[in-house]
């Protein structure tokens, strides 16, 4: 008997984003398009301003009168304690909340479908808006913050339909060596994001988001500097992890350091993976057994065929994953994201048998 991986048996991970332009409208692509069978944490797509990520957080930094401005980076003031205004996560998920509760109750949505919110971390926010030298002294102080919002996210969505997901790309880059460390190595970093776990009440699920950002699109923080103007006018990622080493040194790390259970990691990974070397480091992944973890193998660029060789690949070394694209549906465009569900359509409705004969 040999093996054959079903890509679609355990699952598929939405991140945030969804390239829709209201809660609604989210709410009704997942219900008719990604379930049954399929996602259970639901996010509200994120449209809007909030498309733009961690962006909506520039003027805690940049206008802050605790810190100074220089060159466009902000920076600890000397003599001068640095606080923060108060940190809003909190006004749009419970906004968002009750028109989940109406999809669900309606049958938009599956009966045991969660709320999903996702939250960049304090790392996050530094790394794109305070220079380096202050980055881990206003991360502590911004955390502060972020501490009230994630509470009050919880005090007005039930916990067991919550699930709260912290965004980690700048870690993962980090970890992978494109960016300098602010902290003193990589397990104080794993220590600062297991302060925001500790956060999440036990009745709620709490996941994490390896990023890279996303291929599809030009130059960013997490993909390097164009290394000529070739590369340049082509966009897309300029600098690519080797293999899937980082993704299990930041699981292991967070698994290590985190007390409470971790419900879900998702992982983004590139579709130029396509050597079993690519995924020989998922072998050595140490998460604990009651952890999901869902792999970024679906691209719009291959669909479900290259899913399905990804998965098989992945499948020697970790025999358990569901499936996830590599960022946020929101970083697709219309005609891409139209690839993407059709792609899981396909793999949903030819199931492969866990066993077939040799």
């Amino acid at each position: 008997m040999t093996t054959a991986f079903d890509p679609a048996a355990h699952g598929f991970y939405l991140t945030g984003s969804i390239n829709v332009p209201s809660v609604p409208e989210a709410f009704e692509l997942v219900g008719t398009r990604l379930q049954p069978g399929g996602v259970t944490r639901v996010p509200d797509g994120e449209p809007g301003d909030r498309a733009n990520w961690v962006l909506t957080q520039a003027d805690h930094f940049l206008a802050n009168p605790t810190l100074d401005v220089v060159d466009g980076k902000a920076r600890v003031r000397a003599g001068t304690p640095v606080t923060f205004p108060a940190v809003d996560y909190h006004t749009a998920a419970i906004d968002s909340y009750h028109r989940f509760l109406d999809a669900r109750s309606s049958g938009v949505l599956e009966a045991d479908s969660r709320f999903l919110v996702s939250i960049p971390t304090p790392f996050n926010a530094v790394n794109s808006f305070v220079e380096f030298d202050s980055q881990v002294e206003v991360a502590h102080a911004y955390e502060q913050e972020l501490r009230l919002t994630v509470l009050a996210i919880q005090d007005a969505i039930a916990a067991d339909d919550l699930a709260i997901q912290f965004d980690i790309p700048t870690e993962l880059a980090t970890v992978e060596g494109w960016f300098a460390n602010p902290y003193p190595g990589n397990e104080a970093v794993f220590a600062a994001t297991a302060r925001l776990a500790a956060w999440v009440g036990e009745g709620a699920d709490l996941t994490f988001h390896l990023c890279y950002g996303d291929s599809k699109f030009g130059a960013s923080p997490f993909m390097g500097d164009p290394p000529d103007a070739e590369a340049a006018a082509r966009g897309g990622r300029h600098v690519l992890p080797r293999d899937a080493s980082a993704i299990v040194t930041v699981a292991n790390g967070l698994s290590r350091h985190v007390g409470r259970r971790i419900n879900a990691f998702q992982a983004a990974t590139v579709a130029d993976w396509t050597r079993r070397a690519h995924w020989r480091p998922l072998a050595d992944l140490a998460v604990e057994a009651d952890t999901e973890f869902f792999l970024g193998l679906l691209h719009a660029q291959d669909g479900a065929d290259g899913a399905r060789h990804r998965a098989q690949l992945a499948a020697e070394f970790l025999p358990t994953f569901g499936l996830s694209t590599e960022c946020g549906l929101g970083r697709h465009s219309a005609s891409q994201l139209d690839v993407v569900l059709d792609a899981w359509s396909a793999l949903t409705a030819a199931r492969q048998p866990a066993l077939v004969a040799d």
